[in-house]
Order: C-alpha cells, then structure tokens, then sequence
C-alpha cells in the first residue's frame, strides 16, 4: 500500500496490530513496541492516514457483507409480518424492525448526500 511506504516496519506492525486489538497497550505488546512508543506513534500524521485507510477498508468490508445479507432479513422478516398463522407479537415486532430499518436509511443517505455537498463546497473552497 502506499500509505505503508512512509511507515517504518514497526509502525506498520503496529498499525495492522491495532485492528485487531482490544486496547493500544496490547497491540504494542503484540508488535514488540513499548506502549509509550505506541501512544506517539498514535500522534504521527502517516500512522493515523494508514490507520484511517485500514479502518475504512474493514469498515467498508462489513458494509458490503451486511448489505448481502439485508435482503435476507428482509425476507425473513416480511414472512413473518405477512403470516396469518403467526403471533401478533412477532409480527408487530417485524413490521416495526422493517420500518425502522426503512427510516434509518432514509436518514443516512440524506445525511450522506448533506456530507457530500459540504465536501464539494470544501473542494471548490466555497466553505470560507
């Protein structure tokens, strides 16, 4: 990656370690760093655009899996919201997690397109 170009070997360790860690302590003991050389790693530009880079990747990564598997949600959750043989209980708490779901959505992809606008304002340099 071109990102890892700037980092040294151990900050690249450490990078890849932290995604995988429940605490900077313990990715710097599994790196071979000291914690105190971690937390400085931490404030160094190149090692946070690599971590951000990393973070996005895997967060992009779940993204894609979890769409793949909405529509069987979806599916599972239509049934039982449609079925007549089902518990009202069910199928209320079914409907309410389909339109829920439906409404989380709508307000993402506004404040998605909202994060965009602001961005090509910042890019043309109208957010002065």
């Amino acid at each position: 990656m071109a990102e890892n170009s700037a980092l040294s070997r151990r900050q690249t360790r450490f990078v890849a370690e932290l995604l995988g860690a429940k605490t900077v302590e313990g990715a710097a003991r599994a790196a071979g760093i000291a914690p105190r050389t971690a937390w400085r790693y931490l404030e160094n530009d190149a090692v946070k655009t690599a971590l951000s880079r990393r973070q996005d990747g895997l967060l992009g990564h779940a993204a894609r899996r979890l769409a793949t598997e909405m529509e069987t949600a979806m599916d599972v959750l239509h049934e039982v919201m449609v079925s007549r043989d089902a518990p009202d209980a069910p199928r209320v708490s079914a409907a309410r997690a389909v339109l829920d779901s439906g409404l989380r959505l709508a307000e993402l992809v506004a404040l998605a397109e909202r994060v965009a606008a602001v961005e090509a304002r910042l890019q043309k340099g109208e957010g002065r």
